[in-house]
């Protein structure tokens, strides 16, 4: 089993004479010594630049670049309504929470008895309806049960009259 697990074969193929690179500084200085000096031509590329041209450029870039840049506001008008609505919305369920409720339920009794007849008169929301009085009897309640007509053979006409005198406005009424 080999332990040495390398992908690089130990003989690349390459080999180099015993103290190559001992001195190898000293022996490339003097070979570079003996040489003359290589010297590159001089040529003129074309391209003429003034004298003290790239002195004053990093000034003429910058004043360019001083412009005033359009500044974001962090703060938009959109934000601020979204906060109003958030805040909106908190309230109304803020005040949900710690609505008061009252012990006693809702019943006939609370119901005003105009509100009604107006409601009956001007019909449902699906159109008007016409009713006659024992339809109406029949909508009627007195304390938990029906009223028939049975129970107004009773009634003293000089109540009905007092009634009528406080309670309604237009005497025109009083003729239909």
């Amino acid at each position: 089993m080999k332990t040495d697990k390398s992908k690089y074969p130990k003989n690349s193929g390459f080999k180099v004479p015993k103290d190559y690179f001992d001195n190898f500084e000293e022996r490339m200085m003097r070979k570079l010594e003996e040489q003359e000096a290589v010297k590159l031509p001089v040529t003129q590329s074309g391209f003429a630049v003034p004298d003290g041209y790239f002195d004053t450029l990093e000034e003429k870039i910058l004043q360019k670049t001083k412009d005033s840049t359009p500044v974001i506001s962090i703060f938009r008008k959109e934000y601020l309504f979204y906060a109003a609505a958030v805040a909106a919305i908190f309230i109304l369920m803020l005040g949900n929470f710690f609505q008061t409720t009252s012990d006693q339920p809702v019943g006939w009794g609370d119901i005003e008895i105009s509100i009604m007849e107006n409601y009956i008169d001007q019909g449902y929301e699906m159109g008007f309806i016409d009713l006659n009085t024992s339809d109406y009897s029949d909508l009627i309640l007195k304390d938990g049960k029906l009223i028939d007509d049975s129970d107004f053979y009773s009634v003293n006409p000089e109540t009905v009259m007092d009634y009528i005198d406080k309670n309604i406005e237009d005497p025109s009424y009083i003729l239909e």
